[in-house]
């Protein structure tokens, strides 16, 4: 979960980037730059969003705000863009599970994120994290404690993650299955929420955008147990890989991408691209997504397209191993 001051901060911010009255020098009908969130209010994908619209108002000239439309793992912000003119008012920011491990686990999803939308931008990298809480024994502080727990204690072994079909979602069943244990999954509406029931002491874990453990380092009530990343990050120094733990299999990270509804004209589609890199570019924006272990990209819209493309294909061999497939 993003810190209570970090957030009310980007919120106040995004909330007066520029007067509501003034006509905008990038949507000629002078309505505000929507950026829809699928998730809840202060998870990652809203924190990159708040972030980066703060100057993404300044480069467009004119108001940007962030809409959180949690729900259906993240689908219901996805359908509203696609359903949106493609005229660069509403545009989406999301995690790129839901857009490319979806296809694999949804046999009637309502868009194709090729077919229906336009992306823009791979605005930032994130790696993953293993969270405990008080509902499993203070002596558990490593990953081989935790395993041992599990085994040990089947009817209590779940985990939360932002939703059914997401990165966390298979990466906790990979974790199962490398060891061998049942392992109950938990889908939340954010990553956030299912943090929050770590920490409160009513599920024992979660798998969650590193980020949102990063905001509570020093919490005692939460336990950071292992990182996706190929090498320890600098915000979790003393908190080990999954890798340097013996399971290679967890090393992963997701990108955090702009997109907008398929039609937007190219021309328009690269202004906002140049807009949108530009403003996680910023000095004050890339330090921003850095405390909170975002890695700014700086791709071109072709290079975003390819990417979109691959990721779809490369989780399609993962997500057949586990045999899921979500309802709804």
């Amino acid at each position: 979960m993003i810190s209570r001051r970090q957030l009310v901060a980007a919120t106040a911010a995004s909330a007066t980037l520029s007067p509501w009255g003034a006509l905008s020098a990038f949507a000629s009908n002078g309505q505000p730059v929507r950026l829809l969130v699928g998730f809840a209010a202060g998870g990652s994908a809203d924190y990159v969003a708040r972030q980066m619209g703060i100057q993404l108002a300044e480069e467009l000239g004119g108001p940007v705000v962030v809409e959180n439309r949690p729900g259906a793992g993240g689908r219901i912000a996805v359908e509203a863009v696609k359903n949106a003119k493609p005229d660069g008012n509403t545009l989406l920011v999301t995690p790129g599970a839901i857009l490319t491990i979806y296809p694999h686990v949804y046999d009637k999803l309502s868009y194709d994120a090729v077919a229906d939308l336009a992306p823009i931008a791979n605005l930032c990298e994130m790696s993953y994290s293993l969270n405990i809480g008080p509902a499993v024994p203070e002596s558990v502080r490593t990953l081989k404690d935790f395993g041992l727990w599990l085994k040990a204690h089947p009817k209590q072994a779940s985990y939360g993650s932002a939703g059914a079909g997401t990165a966390m979602h298979f990466l906790g069943a990979l974790y199962a299955a490398q060891l061998g244990v049942d392992y109950l999954h938990i889908p939340y509406k954010g990553g956030v929420l299912a943090l929050q029931d770590v920490m409160a002491g009513q599920i024992p874990s979660s798998f969650n955008v590193a980020s949102e453990a990063v905001a509570q380092i020093g919490n005692p009530k939460l336990r950071t147990l292992a990182v996706t990343s190929k090498q320890r990050m600098p915000q979790f120094p003393q908190v080990p890989t999954f890798a340097e733990q013996g399971m290679d299999a967890l090393t992963a990270s997701e990108w955090m991408g702009l997109l907008a509804p398929k039609g937007t004209p190219a021309a328009l589609v690269q202004r906002l691209h140049q807009a949108a890199t530009r403003s996680v570019a910023a000095p004050k924006v890339q330090q921003a997504l850095a405390e909170m272990a975002f890695t700014v990209n700086q791709g071109s819209t072709a290079d975003f397209a390819q990417q979109l493309r691959q990721d779809i294909a490369k989780w399609a061999p993962v997500v057949q191993r586990t045999g899921f497939k979500a309802e709804g």
